[in-house]
């Protein structure tokens, strides 16, 4: 018997529930990935405002910059300061969520819901059998279905960006540091929608509307912890 992808597709759909969902940013969400030097151009081009030999400058100093010192040697407390500059993932198509971070979010609202303690194997169902896919206008780019882009009020504009100084504290062996970062960040009111496919079992519509409420509370990105990436679901199609 010869079995196609398409086949096999086709049975994992059938094997699953969905549930599909259009969301809205409804605080900025933080960007955690390191810049490379083209995140770095463009940060001294759009933020900065810098051009020519002064944006050179500024590239080189921001992609050598690791860690300087702000208090005097004779301090009783020595500390660091870690300048970094952190942006978010994008290709061509514009800035994106991965679809292992919609699954994160999932998890942790069925964790704090305790739904995997209380239903065996539920867990297993979401984060070694679950699939997220971009869907409708954030499935721009259809070879890489993985990848859930951020969208504007328009279905094909990019999600506006900009950038913001975060800071923080942290102890490490070599004493307390304070980590100053710029992040770009996606405007509240940015627009995703993604399908989420689980084994069928024992969860109920009623489990399921739990997880998505608690999920908007959850967020996404980084920096939740100031309360950035919460998010609505203004949609949402729950299909068992």
């Amino acid at each position: 018997m010869k079995v196609t992808f398409e086949d096999l597709e086709q049975r994992y759909e059938e094997l699953t529930a969905s549930i599909h969902c259009e969301c809205v940013l409804a605080t900025e969400m933080v960007g955690g990935q390191p810049a490379g030097e083209e995140g770095v151009r463009q940060f001294v081009a759009h933020h900065l405002k810098l051009t020519g030999d002064e944006a050179e400058k500024a590239v080189k100093r921001i992609l050598h910059e690791e860690l300087e010192s702000v208090t005097p040697p004779e301090g009783e407390i020595p500390e660091g300061r870690v300048y970094g500059l952190r942006s978010l993932r994008r290709t061509e198509h514009g800035p994106y969520l991965g679809d292992w971070m919609i699954k994160a979010c999932i998890k942790v609202a069925a964790s704090r819901l305790n739904i995997f303690q209380t239903m065996r194997g539920t867990k297993g169902n979401f984060a070694e059998a679950g699939r997220v896919r971009a869907w409708k206008y954030s499935l721009a780019d259809t070879a890489h279905p993985n990848l859930v882009y951020l969208r504007n009020s328009g279905d094909s504009v990019p999600a506006h960006s900009y950038h913001k100084e975060f800071m923080g504290r942290v102890q490490t062996p070599k004493g307390p540091v304070s980590i100053i970062h710029q992040s770009e960040c996606a405007e509240p009111g940015s627009r995703f929608a993604f399908e989420f496919r689980f084994p069928k079992g024992k969860l109920k519509e009623e489990d399921l509307k739990d997880v998505l409420a608690m999920m908007m509370i959850v967020g996404i990105g980084s920096a939740r912890s100031l309360e950035c990436g919460k998010f609505r679901i203004t949609n949402a199609e729950i299909n068992l």
